[in-house]
């Protein structure tokens, strides 16, 4: 290969890593709409009509952002699959365990919540009736994974690719981990895991579909503890 196209190679990747930046960006800033809702002002006043406003506001982003990368690539639905969905709850078995055993061990302690779950606690210990709590864990355990599997294990995942299969898994993975909010050693091994786990079933079963079943089924569990 010649100076000239090994240079032109090099823009070329720098190009796409700059677009991915920006693509990044603009996936952070579309994951804020939801929270708007919820994470201003006085959290004692209309709290079941910012929860449904919630709900709304990540139903259209999960929507929009599902409308796009279904024109990207044909990688959120199939036929349910009965060994993939076996080997996602096997996986999911192996990670809760690690979460809840293997990484207060391997700390000596538990982990500190960062900022963002740390919002979400505040949150719950604020509703009152059963109806709020019903809301906000629809939020919790169907909204919030469908959205962030779309946007993370999905479009950012396709964006990512030209840039090469590493880059491909690694990028989404930390995005993911840093969009909450981690900030301690601990808090990064927790989210990092996590994202690492997601993006196995993502990778693996090539389908979004057993990553939102996962994600859903973790903070499920997460939530009913």
């Amino acid at each position: 290969m010649s100076l000239k196209n090994i240079i032109l190679s090099i823009f070329k990747k720098v190009r796409q890593f700059f677009e991915l930046i920006l693509v990044t960006i603009l996936i952070y800033m579309i994951l804020l709409i939801p929270d708007v809702f919820l994470f201003t002002g006085n959290l004692n006043q209309y709290t079941w009509i910012r929860l449904v406003l919630n709900i709304i506001g990540g139903g259209l982003v999960a929507y929009f952002g599902y409308r796009y990368l279904v024109k990207q690539a044909d990688v959120v639905f199939e036929r349910l699959n009965s060994k993939k969905v076996g080997m996602s709850v096997i996986i999911f078995v192996i990670t809760w365990l690690f979460l809840t055993f293997g990484l207060p061990a391997l700390f000596e302690h538990n982990p500190l919540t960062g900022s963002n779950q740390h919002a979400i606690d505040t949150i719950f210990n604020h509703l009152t009736n059963w109806w709020t709590l019903l809301l906000f864990s629809f939020n919790i355990v169907v909204i919030g994974p469908i959205v962030e599997e779309v946007y993370f294990r999905g479009i950012m995942f396709e964006e990512a690719k030209p840039l090469g299969r590493i880059v491909q898994i690694l990028w989404p993975t930390l995005m993911f981990a840093l969009v909450h909010s981690p900030s301690t050693l601990e808090q990064w091994t927790n989210y990092l895991t996590a994202g690492g786990v997601l993006m196995i079933v993502r990778v693996v079963t090539k389908k979004l579909q057993y990553s939102i079943m996962f994600h859903s089924l973790h903070n499920l569990v997460a939530l009913l503890s």
